[in-house]
């Protein structure tokens, strides 16, 4: 156990330290001051718990050194959500040996150290078991009581004959589906809207780390109407090794790979928030022959589609990392008489009458180079809001300067008034 201490509690101990070196305070004194410390300050305990958690991966292609890896960075996931905690990163592993002695795991926990406890292999499956020490945060983002707008668009195949066994081309829009399903029920603070109207050729975009096109990004997100754009593609869909060993009574049976690539922007800066690579794979129990449909339940309850389910929840737990720390940021949609606004958020995304907040605008410069940079002004206007519809709200000023130096499509990012800043 360890205590965490406030920053006036820090202040207030320097104060008392000073005070004692200089002979103003006796024993009686420093007593009542550390009582008062102890029950009036905001001092507030962090307890660690140990987890035990245990981690599987494939070996492929005799690979056994990166099955080990993906088995070791599996544990220490499970370890963490077992715990509660988001996973915003896993650490780095360099020839299956833990590099970092901490993980951060963002806004909600740390894992302190990590123990591997057992490590074992039956035929081409690796496991490992680890003990890890995580200190949960009692601090959250205030960010996360609001539900940021996130589009998701088509996942496109990028290897298109990978998908001809077993007919699997429809997954570019039911893979989103799914994942729009599973956001919905299961993470707060997104708020997913399905854009599969078109299919995006993003395979240059992927190939270009930490950047999408700004035309792109714009044409999702002013359609579906969100501050955020979830891009994705497909990557691989291709078959491993036989997996019944040969078996002459048994149908054939062979491992068969799923990857996907992931990117969130920010349509308002154009800044990539997230950036990741996922895969798995599961047996494929369909003779190759054959054509399935991946609407069906039956897909889905498959070693396959499951292997799918498990990864897009990994998906899941990463984005709600990011997300819950992303300020709510909002267009301005029309200036009404009066000193009113209507913002492009509502109800679905945790506004209510009466809220107030500090705004801050969005102000768009040019570098040396002629790039566009975006960044956020603060300012000491005040907006409250008056009505709340769906996906859409009407605040009223408590500045009259603030209406003169706003126009419609400003992008205005509200934070809690009494919030630092």
């Amino acid at each position: 156990m360890c205590f965490k201490l406030n920053s006036h509690s820090k202040q207030l101990i320097l104060i008392i330290y000073h005070l004692v070196n200089i002979n103003m305070l006796n024993n009686i004194a420093i007593i009542k001051i550390c009582l008062t410390l102890a029950f009036m300050l905001n001092i507030t305990t962090v307890n660690a718990q140990w987890y035990e958690a245990s981690g599987q991966a494939k070996v492929r292609n005799g690979d056994y050194k990166s099955a080990k890896n993906r088995a070791l960075q599996d544990a220490v996931k499970q370890a963490m959500l077992f715990s509660g905690a988001n996973v915003s990163s896993v650490q780095k592993i360099s020839q299956g040996l833990l590099v970092d002695d901490q993980l951060q795991v963002q806004a909600l926990g740390i894992v302190d150290k990590i123990e591997i406890v057992e490590e074992s292999q039956s035929g081409d499956m690796f496991t490992i078991t680890v003990r890890a020490d995580i200190f949960a945060e009692n601090e959250q983002c205030h960010a996360s009581e609001f539900s940021k707008k996130l589009a998701i668009t088509q996942f496109p195949i990028q290897h298109w004959a990978d998908a001809n066994i077993g007919n699997l081309y429809p997954l570019e829009k039911e893979i989103p589906r799914k994942f729009q399903t599973l956001l919905k029920n299961e993470a707060n603070g997104i708020y997913p809207v399905a854009w599969l109207d078109k299919k995006l050729n993003v395979n240059n975009d992927f190939e270009q780390q930490g950047q999408m096109r700004h035309e792109l990004i714009d044409a999702v997100a002013n359609s579906a109407n969100t501050q955020f754009v979830l891009f994705g593609r497909i990557t691989d869909l291709s078959f491993g090794d036989e997996t019944n060993n040969y078996k002459f009574w048994q149908d054939d049976q062979f491992e068969r790979y799923f990857a996907l690539d992931i990117l969130v922007a920010n349509a308002f800066t154009h800044e990539v928030l997230y950036q990741n690579k996922f895969d798995t794979s599961a047996n494929w129990n369909t003779p190759k022959n054959k054509q399935v449909s991946v609407t069906s339940q039956k897909f889905w309850d498959d070693s396959y589609g499951t292997a799918i389910e498990n990864l897009l929840a990994d998906v899941r737990n990463d984005l709600v990392a990011v997300f819950s720390c992303q300020q709510l940021q909002s267009k301005i949609m029309t200036i009404r008489d009066g000193g009113q606004i209507q913002l492009n958020i509502g109800r679905d995304q945790g506004v209510n009458i009466g809220q107030e907040y500090r705004v801050s605008y969005q102000s768009n410069d040019l570098d040396n180079n002629g790039n566009s940079l975006t960044n956020f002004i603060i300012s000491p206007y005040r907006v409250r809001i008056t009505q709340v519809y769906q996906n859409s709200a009407i605040a009223e000023s408590l500045d009259a300067a603030f209406m003169n130096n706003v126009q419609v499509n400003d992008v205005i990012e509200l934070k809690d008034w009494d919030n630092a800043w």
